[in-house]
């Protein structure tokens, strides 16, 4: 009879097998990800990950859900962190996007793994609804506090934009050694807060083309 296991040790063995999952996926990308392959990792019985997960898009549920939780626990940290209403909002992107850098692989499987049946993981739509929270947060706030103008639906989605939009070029090795990403960065989180923002700029717009810091 096989062994009762604790709320606990399923929780870490699941994690163990979500950490050799988002690593076969960064080699091999979607294809490389088998539960079989997994007990070959985990040096376990081939049905041994089938008491945790019933398939592939199972772990894929599972893996985009932790991952979708800790870009939510970086952002929400990164608002917390910073209490200057006007600043949050820049702070938020440099969070975002130091995550996605960081993570590469994390930032991949949470945006380019297709899953047309997530309605059957409500866990894992809930931590997509969460790591969009902070943002829909400040900028409700700041709209409200006449900060920024616009429509914060709309608002929110080019902000994701253009940071998504960055992202995407520097994973896919298409900014070439023109230009750091840490440069660049700066230069799109500067971009995207002018947009949006109904303060006018201090500086002249031909000192501000050179601003990176």
């Amino acid at each position: 009879m096989p062994k009762v296991l604790t709320p606990e040790e399923i929780r870490c063995f699941r994690n163990r097998m979500c950490d050799h999952a988002l690593a076969s996926f960064g080699k091999h990308g979607v294809e490389g990800i088998s539960l079989r392959g997994l007990a070959a990792d985990l040096s376990c019985s081939r049905t041994t990950p089938y008491r945790y997960f019933k398939n592939k898009a199972d772990i894929l549920a599972a893996l985009r859900q932790r991952e979708f939780g800790c870009i939510a626990d970086t952002l929400e940290a990164a608002l917390i962190q910073e209490p200057e209403p006007s600043e949050q909002l820049e702070v938020l992107c440099r969070a975002y996007l130091d995550f996605a850098i960081q993570h590469p692989d994390s930032y991949r499987v949470m945006y380019t793994v297709s899953q047309p049946d997530s309605g059957q993981y409500p866990e894992l739509e809930a931590e997509i609804l969460r790591s969009g929270e902070p943002m829909r947060q400040v900028v409700n706030a700041l709209v409200k506090a006449g900060n920024i103008a616009g429509d914060p639906v709309n608002i929110c989605y080019v902000l994701w934009a253009g940071l998504h939009g960055l992202i995407s070029l520097h994973l896919a090795h298409l900014l070439g050694n023109k230009r750091e990403i840490e440069e660049l960065s700066a230069v799109m989180i500067r971009s995207l807060v002018r947009s949006v923002s109904t303060e006018p700029s201090d500086k002249a717009a031909a000192e501000r083309i050179n601003t990176f810091s």
